[in-house]
């Protein structure tokens, strides 16, 4: 057995879809090429968001009295922002990244950077939030996986948009194919 093959293989079981085809009308395969760095970070994500949920808003309700009034409605907001942004991106980073949508990974990316990015530093580096060190460790992992999403996602997103675009050349190129089929193939769906 090709090692290609026992690494295609043993990714398509830890993450299933990863390189699932898709088949047209046409008998043209098109295949889901998911960006595996992308897809291991916001699987460990996943996993680590609950324990990271519930890790904050235990401790929030340690050192809540503790805070003045602006930094009770500011550290709400920020968590409460936080984990609303958190579940919402990381459904577009899947859907994105199995499924070659460019509008997904698109927002992904921009909700990363964005929203996300600058809450997660404003939560981890503010040092008047008075964080307990388990705390620390629980936002620095979260903040260590955002950057790593941000560098695969940019990738995924600039090799996902260029493979589509050269897909799309290819279909328009081909004479039994018109200008609508590739349109309509290409909504939102």
């Amino acid at each position: 057995m090709d090692w290609k093959e026992t690494v295609t293989q043993v990714s398509e079981r830890v993450f299933p879809g990863i390189s699932q085809k898709l088949n047209d009308n046409d008998n043209i395969e098109n295949e889901v090429t998911s960006n595996l760095p992308l897809q291991m970070a916001l699987y460990f994500n996943v996993v680590f968001a609950p324990i990271w949920i519930l890790i904050l808003l235990l401790f929030l309700k340690d050192n809540f009295y503790c805070y003045t009034e602006l930094y009770k409605f500011l550290t709400l907001t920020v968590i409460i922002a936080m984990i609303l942004i958190e579940l919402v991106r990381l459904y577009l980073g899947y859907e994105g990244n199995l499924r070659d949508k460019i509008p997904e990974l698109a927002g992904f990316w921009m909700l990363s950077v964005l929203l996300q990015l600058p809450l997660q530093a404003i939560l981890l580096c503010n040092p008047y939030f008075n964080l307990h060190v388990i705390e620390v460790i629980a936002q620095s992992v979260m903040f260590i996986l955002l950057v790593f999403e941000l560098i695969f996602g940019y990738q995924a997103l600039k090799f996902t948009s260029s493979n589509q675009a050269l897909y799309y050349k290819l279909m328009k190129l081909r004479s039994d194919v018109s200008e609508n089929d590739i349109e309509n193939k290409y909504k939102l769906s």
